[in-house]
């Protein structure tokens, strides 16, 4: 048995049902930890670049801090070929963060991507509602919300909400304007949590009528379940050059130190095997499109109702009101005044 292979990720890579098969085929054990935030992710690899081998996080971290940091070892061959394989069309956007800035070395692997905004009961609150006033709707003094504690999107949309770039640099005025909407949301939330499935319990309840920081990622186990009036949803405008959501694009990289540098790219082959496509982007606790869904080998395998649940009719619509998710020039100013308001909440 070869020493297991060390794997900091998002859910679902992590999932037994998904690591054993590897096993089995390989003989290789992997020790998987599940990640919140990237940017704490990520600095727990600059102190420590031997604590994981392989890395799942999102699009900007990869490319402009741990490959200019040389973290992350380039792939070379068949892995290049395919991770570059048969992408769906509405993916091609996100291609260029598979490289480093150079635009020729590739990085990673891309997989999992989609907007990520904000929740609705559509019962409660329509689409169309929510698309028009996106994160504004908590403006409401009669509003029914939560906040999911996903510290980086919730730093991306408390700025939205505000009327702010969060990938420009503020001035101390913005950073104020910040700070007083990251207290009223934590202040008015009904339910504040890092777990997805309690938010959308909340939902299904009646104790919330919607949640800031969400998307097709965390709603789908509840549509999956048949609750398709709850609903993934993106504004349609906002600060950011005239976008107002967030997509993200998770890249799945080998660290530069590994000592498994064989073992490693197993598992990325592993992944990106249409199988392995099709269950990560249908996996029990996160439902999510797949880049690898351009391979008509990958796509013949959704059903309708797996295609209803990532809400798929949808996906390239919501995807032109999003921003790409990017690094923030004051995130550690704006973390600060995130935790302090959520701290108030708490005291």
């Amino acid at each position: 048995m070869h020493t297991p292979l060390q794997l900091r990720c998002w859910e679902g890579y992590e999932a037994p049902d998904f690591l054993e098969p590897f096993t089995r085929q390989t003989g290789i054990e992997v020790h998987a930890e599940t990640l919140l935030s990237d940017a704490d992710a990520t600095e727990q690899l600059l102190r420590n670049s031997t604590s994981c081998d392989v890395i799942n996080i999102n699009n900007a971290y990869v490319q402009k801090v741990l490959h200019e940091a040389g973290l992350v070892r380039p792939l070379e061959g068949h892995l290049v070929e395919l991770a570059e394989s048969h992408p769906l069309d509405v993916f091609t956007r996100f291609k260029s963060w598979m490289h480093a800035s150079n635009g020729r070395t590739c990085i990673g692997i891309g997989q999992r991507f989609g907007p990520f905004n904000l929740v609705v009961n559509t019962k409660r609150v329509s689409p169309a509602l929510a698309q028009d006033q996106g994160f504004s709707l908590a403006e409401d003094p009669g509003a029914r919300f939560g906040v999911l504690r996903y510290e980086d999107f919730n730093i991306f949309h408390i700025a939205i909400a505000a009327g702010l770039n969060p990938f420009a640099p503020m001035t101390e005025a913005q950073k104020i304007s910040f700070s007083d909407k990251a207290v009223e949301w934590f202040s008015r939330a009904q339910v504040v949590s890092d777990s997805h499935f309690e938010l959308n319990s909340a939902l299904l309840k009646g104790e919330i009528d919607f949640y800031l920081s969400g998307g097709v990622y965390t709603v789908s186990p509840a549509r999956r379940d048949g609750h398709n009036h709850l609903v993934a949803v993106t504004p349609k405008v906002g600060p950011i050059d005239g976008q107002g959501g967030i997509a993200f694009a998770e890249i799945t990289s080998v660290i530069s130190t590994t000592k498994q540098l064989d073992e490693a790219h197993k598992f990325l082959s592993f992944v990106l095997e249409p199988q392995s496509a099709v269950q990560i982007a249908m996996s029990e606790t996160t439902c999510n499109p797949v880049a690898q869904m351009g391979n008509p080998k990958v796509f013949a395998q959704f059903s309708a109702e797996a295609l209803n649940v990532i809400q798929w009719e949808t996906l390239e619509e919501d995807l032109e009101g999003c921003a790409d998710y990017d690094l923030v020039p004051d995130h550690d100013e704006l973390l600060a005044l995130l935790r302090a308001a959520a701290s108030a909440r708490v005291g």
